[in-house]
């Protein structure tokens, strides 16, 4: 049976193979510990008899995310297991059944992350741009501002200000895609490397299908090819950028969308931006019961989970690259 409806989820994929999705066992809130002031001040000591000063502030605050908990059903009637005869013939069914609400799940669950376009959007999302036509929210992680100036996003529930790991770094291409521009965010973001992570820049890049083809043909001879199958089970081809991959990703479009309300790069640190899951319900399937008063049986695929970030410096979004 080949699945007319299948579509890549490259942030699910990638997340997962890098071990940066994280899971947790409960609570009302994912909450974040983010560092977002210094503890103490400088004292010159000019003669060296200079009281210090000792005065201190608290230097961290709390971000706080919200979770999803969603399901979707695998069913089967009495008829349609009377039809397929035999024990093989009922697993296929059902394995067929099944593969197809997973997929579905995760579509779904990658459209959130990526675009803000699912009736789940407690998660959270990427998509912080909040041109108009762009889809994004205010608690989107990416938004399209410059790092030096006022931001209009909150970081789980904090005010960003001017705090370089709570501001990602942006970029509008303006129409025309150059190279230097994925570089320039690189460098820029490389002077604020999240704490505790593993020294990756980008460990994803999701590109829009557009420009995903001006980067690969910026490259010419010089293309580097990563195997996409150790990363992403649906092997298509991925392009090597930064420390990770670049990935053309279908839900970054926004149809008659112009200008800035393009998404056109998402540069990821996932070390400072990372998926919680409960780990109950990690795509987890039930398994079938019968239904009461039908002749059939049911099972659902639970996910409960949401996005979180305690550092958006070391990630970038570039806008309207063609």
């Amino acid at each position: 049976m080949s699945e007319a409806l299948f579509e890549t989820t490259p942030f699910l994929s990638v997340a997962r193979k890098l071990g940066k999705v994280k899971s947790f066992s409960g609570g009302y809130k994912l909450v974040v510990p983010v560092e977002t002031a210094e503890h103490s001040n400088i004292t010159v000591l000019d003669s060296g008899w200079e009281a210090l000063d000792l005065s201190v502030r608290d230097f961290t605050e709390q971000a706080e995310y919200d979770w999803t908990r969603i399901a979707i059903p695998v069913l089967i009637s009495g008829r349609e297991e009377a039809e397929n005869r035999g024990d093989k013939a009922i697993i296929d069914l059902a394995e067929a059944r099944y593969k197809n609400a997973m997929s579905a799940l995760m579509r779904q669950v990658n459209k959130q992350i990526v675009a803000n376009d699912s009736s789940f959007t407690d998660m959270g999302t990427l998509n912080g741009n909040l041109t108009a036509g762009a889809g994004g929210v205010s608690t989107g992680l990416l938004e399209a501002v410059d790092p030096g100036s006022a931001s209009g996003n909150t970081m789980g529930g904090l005010a960003r200000g001017l705090i370089p790991g709570l501001r990602n770094q942006f970029e509008s291409a303006g129409g025309t895609f150059a190279i230097s521009q994925l570089f320039e965010i690189e460098a820029k973001a490389s002077t604020v490397m999240p704490a505790g992570g593993d020294g990756g820049r980008f460990h994803l890049t999701l590109a829009s299908p557009t420009a995903y083809v001006s980067y690969r043909n910026a490259l010419f001879t010089q293309e580097r090819y990563i195997d996409a199958t150790s990363l992403d089970a649906s092997g298509v081809t991925s392009l090597q950028f930064s420390s990770g991959v670049m990935m053309p990703e279908r839900s970054m479009p926004t149809a008659g969308a112009a200008a800035d309300a393009i998404n056109s790069f998402m540069l990821l640190n996932l070390d400072g931006i990372c998926l919680y899951v409960h780990d109950g319900a990690d795509f987890a399937f039930t398994g079938f019961e019968n239904i009461s008063g039908y002749d059939g049986r049911y099972g659902r695929i639970l996910f409960m989970g949401g996005l979180t970030a305690n550092h958006l410096g070391s990630s970038g979004l570039i806008t309207n690259a063609g």
